[in-house]
């Protein structure tokens, strides 16, 4: 019976249709993908801290820890954002990452990285609640107020956070810390294509982010921003 049905299918109508529907998708996918590497062609972005304007905060984001272990690309944005900190680029830091749940916490490795490596602690301020790059940057420019940033990550994520940047009206300068070549790193650029298009879908909608709150803008002392993830001995 099986076989009977397949001889009945118009294969080359079935094609055609299938052809009509894929087309347009794979267009759109790739005139999306272009539109995020224009606005970053066009945005000042380096792996040189001397390349990137001075400007009062370095935004860091968050990625996977294991344990209290930050992993290679978390390790590498943490060195990027001290370099630039530490070189007079910036006067700030804001460490944003994921916080919402009682056995992951992102945040506690990267502000104990800081606090070990002689960050002034009244200079780091710290966002519990960045889930996404979306997340990060809503809650930098509705809770902290941020109007301009040096963003730092791996050049494969900042084409998508300098296209939400553009898009919600927030002046970001993009610092690249490829400083080796990552065990995921052909994955990462893959899953962009389409990460592309949800930040695109994002903006399209007006998602919120996750939670927002009251203000507070970087400028004196970020310390009371730390809640849960004041290390011991810090304390």
């Amino acid at each position: 019976m099986t076989f009977q049905f397949l001889k009945l299918v118009k294969w080359k109508s079935l094609v055609r249709w299938i052809l009509t529907l894929l087309i347009p998708f794979f267009l759109f996918v790739a005139w999306m993908n272009l539109r995020h590497i224009w606005v970053y062609s066009q945005e000042i972005h380096s792996s040189d801290p001397f390349q990137i304007p001075r400007t009062v905060v370095a935004i860091v984001p968050g990625a996977a820890v294991y344990g209290k272990t930050p992993s290679a690309i978390l390790t590498d944005r943490l060195t990027c954002g001290l370099e630039l900190y530490k070189k007079g680029r910036v006067q700030k830091i804001l460490l944003s990452g994921d916080n919402g749940k009682l056995d992951y916490n992102e945040l506690r490795p990267m502000l104990e990285f800081m606090l070990k490596n002689k960050v002034d602690p009244n200079d780091i301020f710290v966002d519990h609640a960045g889930f996404r790059t979306l997340d990060t940057l809503i809650r930098a420019k509705e809770v902290f107020l941020v109007k301009e940033a040096v963003f730092v990550s791996q050049s494969f994520f900042m084409a998508r956070a300098m296209y939400l940047g553009k898009e919600l009206d927030i002046k970001l300068f993009g610092y690249e810390c490829n400083l080796r070549r990552y065990k995921k790193e052909t994955y990462y650029q893959w899953r962009e294509i389409f990460a592309r298009m949800l930040a695109w879908w994002d903006i399209l909608s007006d998602t919120p982010p996750k939670y927002l709150g009251d203000p507070y803008p970087i400028e004196g002392s970020g310390v009371s921003t730390w809640k849960g993830s004041i290390p011991l001995e810090a304390k």
